[in-house]
């Protein structure tokens, strides 16, 4: 799907992955939610049905999705930002729950951390 947006299917698929939980955070999503473009759209990542996958977003607070934009190099090594030629099915993510790696099912599997 081409442009910025996640189809309702996807953010579906991310909403329920996330349990209700911020999945950066691991507090309760109580207030509004957003889901985080991992490979963000404004270095390419809109222009391949790879960047509108599961995989790619991440549903965290307002606040999360701040610090995640605010510290890039922070975000990178965690993989919660995902350079442009790099795939985020294949790029571990630290999340609230530990090292995952996501899939286009919605589904997020255990993995060891990154060797940076």
């Amino acid at each position: 799907m081409p442009g910025g947006r996640f189809s309702e299917k996807t953010r579906g698929q991310i909403r329920l992955r996330s349990r209700g939980w911020c999945e950066l955070c691991g507090l309760p999503l109580r207030e509004a939610a957003q889901i985080h473009h991992r490979r963000p759209r404004g270095m390419g990542g809109t222009r391949s049905a790879e960047a509108q996958s599961p995989a790619n977003g991440l549903w965290v607070h307002f606040k999360c999705h701040e610090k995640i934009e605010r510290y890039r190099e922070e975000s990178l090594k965690n993989g919660w930002l995902v350079p442009q030629g790099q795939s985020p099915h294949r790029t571990p993510v630290l999340t609230s729950w530990g090292w995952r790696l996501l899939d286009d099912q919605g589904l997020s599997n255990p993995c060891e951390p990154p060797q940076n």
